[in-house]
Order: C-alpha cells, then structure tokens, then sequence
C-alpha cells in the first residue's frame, strides 16, 4: 500500500496586538571628541551661544558689543583658520566667511570593538546514541553602533528503551542582534523544531520572535510549509549626546526594520527533516537636537545596520538499523555600511565657524558563506 503525503495547513497567529511599543533608551556619558580643547559643557536650555562663544584668537580680545577694523576682522580670522586647521569659504548668502572644521574621527566611526567569533562545530557522540550540533555567534561594530548573529541547528536520535520507541529531533534556530550608544537588544529570533516518534508525537512548532515577543506561531505536521512570515517595525532607540565643537548635540538613533522566516520539511515515526530560514534586517533612522541657540546643526548620511538570512538544515533518516544525517548551515550577510556625520554652526559677530564630527563610517561588510554542510550514515549499533 503507497504511503500517502500530508501536506499541513498553516494556521499562522495574528501578530500580538499588544505587543509593546519600541523601547527607548538613554546613554547618559556624552562622547567627547576633543576634552583638552571642547570639553563638556552642560548649558541651560536656551542659552545663546552666537555671539556669545568666544573666540580662540589673541589678536584682538572677544567682545561682544565691540567694534573690530576690517584689518582686525581679517586679522583675526586668518588667526582662526591657522588655529583650527580648518578650510576657509565665502558664504555669499550673508557675505561672510565661514571656518570649516574637520575634528578627529573617533575610533568608534571605523574601528571594530567586539569579540573574536565564537564556533561549536559538530562531534561524535559515544556509539548507541547520536547527536550533532552545530552553533555560531559573530558580533561586528562596536558600542556606539553594532550587529551580530547566532545560528544553532541540532539533529538528535535516541534509540529504543523498554518504556519508548526510538525518536528522531531536527532543531534550527537564528537570531540578529542590534547595538546602538551602548545597548545592545535581540532584534530577531526565528525558531523551529520537528520531532518524530513510532506509537508517539509527529509534530513540531515554529516561531518567530522579535525584541524576545513570539509575535507568530504554528504548528507542523507530515509535509509542511507554512507560508513564509515578513514583518517590519521599530525595533528600539536610543539617544547619547556628542561634543560637536563646543556644543553638544543629543543624537536619536532608531533601529527599524523587518523580521522573516521560512521552513519545510518532513517529519514522521522514522524521518525528521527541517529547512529553515530565519532572518531580520535593521537601518539606523538618526537625528539631531540641541539645547542651545545656534546658527545651525545637523545631522547627514544613512547607515545599514544588518540585513541578514541564516538558512540551516538538519534531517535524520532512520528507517531500520542505520541513520542517515544532514547538517547545513548557510549565512548571507550584509552589514555596518554608511556614514553619519554631526555638524555645529556659531556665529562669532562677523564671521562662522562649522564643526564636523564623523560618529559612523562603515565601507560594509558582505558574506554570503556555507558555515557547515556535513552528511553522513552511523549504524547504531541496535540490529545486532
């Protein structure tokens, strides 16, 4: 008698409607680029600094109801640019010079902070029983902005005992994670697994998690494959203040975008078989606001966070005496690209002064690697 193919129906859980809003969060240690020359400064609201801020150049004292020579004006501004190291420009909407000035980038805009990656691969459990399991967890960036992912897949067989059949196990699970200005959160965990068992349970679940919520859900049966999820949201801000010059600037940075997850397979008495694909991607929406009166400020650039898929495949075919096994993992990644770049403007009676500071310069990161592909066949040592 052939063996009939069940396909199961997708009964998929609305996306919890009381799923809290997104979270926000607040460093409280201001970034200073330049502390000897442009340390902290904590004015009150609405202090006015055009006018105000004083000067760096001796050749003639700031003041600011003073009256300066065209010779004094010039003098002290070529005075200025020499200090600064900045570039000078005509602004020929209010006939003044503006002095354009680059600060130092910090390290954190370019520079890796994280920990090597960390990799369990697969080994051979004593003879009678069987497991395989394979994990991997790789951060990049650092603490101001950062991603990561951790894959898992498990296959498991447990021979036969007095009080049960023997049983075969396929798990697969994927999670991305977001940093920014020190908090790093889950953005993104899809989960599945399938179990078979003679004279027990055939089934499964799959899950998909977002901010650690399960926000979807369904059961698996037979021959499945659910229609694949694709959610997008606000996943969490977070705000930190930057010295930019001589002001300090509040910057709010918005982690959104969307989750995924697909899965198929099989599973039955001697079979499970278990593809998925769990993935997230995730773009920094920033910007800027100050205290202070000032002639203006900003915030320019986008920057991609993590756009992420991590496929896995786990199946266990076991029909008699010998097990067949699969274990795959695969990872297609794109991360940390774009710029964000900070400015402040002041106005020092007769000419200007723009202070730029770089918080985020990443050229991108893309991997579309096979993290594992391993097959096999292990008798069990149960048939004699």
């Amino acid at each position: 008698m052939k063996s009939k193919v069940l396909r199961s129906i997708a009964v998929l859980a609305v996306v919890v409607p009381g799923l809290a809003a997104a979270q926000s969060f607040v460093d409280t240690t201001p970034y200073v680029v330049q502390p000897q020359k442009y340390p902290y400064n904590a004015y009150a609201p609405g202090y006015l600094l055009n006018d105000h801020y004083a000067w760096e150049s001796t050749v003639a004292p700031f003041n600011p109801d003073g009256a300066y020579s065209v010779g004094q004006q010039n003098a002290i501004i070529q005075d200025e640019l020499s200090r600064s190291g900045g570039t000078l420009s005509f602004d020929p909407s209010d006939y003044s010079h503006n002095i354009t000035i680059e600060q130092p980038t910090i390290p954190e805009a370019t520079q890796h902070m994280v920990p090597a990656p960390t990799e369990i691969l697969p080994w051979t459990t004593p003879f009678g029983t069987f497991n395989k399991t394979y994990s991997r967890v790789e951060r990049f960036g650092n603490n101001i902005f950062g991603a990561g992912y951790a894959v898992n897949a498990t296959i498991t067989a447990e021979t036969a005992t007095p009080t049960q059949d023997k049983r075969v196990d396929a798990m697969a699970e994927g999670k991305i994670v977001g940093t920014a200005f020190n908090y790093e959160k889950e953005l993104v965990r899809g989960r599945a697994q399938v179990s078979g068992q003679q004279g027990g349970a055939n089934s499964g679940t799959a899950a998909l998690y977002a901010l650690g919520q399960e926000i979807w859900s369904t059961n698996l049966y037979a021959t499945y494959e659910p229609a694949p999820i694709n959610w997008s949201r606000t996943f969490f801000s977070a705000s930190k203040s930057f010295m930019v010059g001589p002001v300090p600037i509040t910057v709010k940075a918005s982690l959104a975008g969307g989750v995924k997850l697909a899965v198929k397979g099989i599973v039955g008495p001697t079979v499970a078989r278990l593809t998925a694909t769990p993935g997230g991607w995730s773009n920094v929406t920033a910007s800027a606001s100050v205290d202070v009166i000032i002639l203006a400020f900003g915030l320019e650039g986008a920057l991609s966070l993590i756009n992420a898929s991590l496929p896995s495949v786990g199946e266990l075919f076991w029909p008699v005496c010998t097990l067949d096994w699969t274990l795959k993992s695969n990872l297609d990644l794109n991360t940390l690209s774009g710029t964000l770049k900070l400015f402040a403007r002041i106005k020092f009676l007769f000419f200007k002064k723009t202070w730029w500071v770089t918080i985020a310069e990443w050229s991108g990161i893309t991997r579309n690697w096979s993290l594992l592909n391993l097959t096999g066949s292990q008798p069990l040592g149960i048939c004699g």
